[in-house]
């Protein structure tokens, strides 16, 4: 296994990863923010999209918790549920706030 996350928010991924670690925080970060204007906009589609791409950047580094969190709100913005929505943000920024990556070799 290349990665894997256990359920105290632990991510094991390559040795040769750990030291883009805070690049993708900030950048999942930054992309969080940017779900949430496209959200206070109404814009359901582009939201979508975004989440999708994040989502994709999540998983290339294990972080399955994270990447399962968005493709509910993926879904969510399909069926443009607002609350929903509003809670799948919350669950994404204690996510981003309580993990821990370690390597796994």
């Amino acid at each position: 296994m290349v990665h894997s996350e256990d359920s105290n928010n632990i991510v094991f991924i390559e040795s040769a990863l750990i030291d883009l670690v805070p690049i993708l925080l900030e950048t999942l970060a930054k992309e969080l923010a940017d779900m949430e204007e496209t959200l206070s906009n109404d814009d359901f589609d582009k939201l979508q999209e975004q989440a999708h791409s994040s989502r994709g950047a999540a998983l290339t580094y294990g972080f399955e918790s994270y990447a399962e969190v968005l493709l509910d709100l993926q879904h969510a913005a399909e069926n443009e549920a607002s609350e929903i929505l509003k809670h799948l943000f919350s669950l994404l920024h204690e996510l981003l706030e309580s993990v821990e990556f370690e390597s796994s070799t």
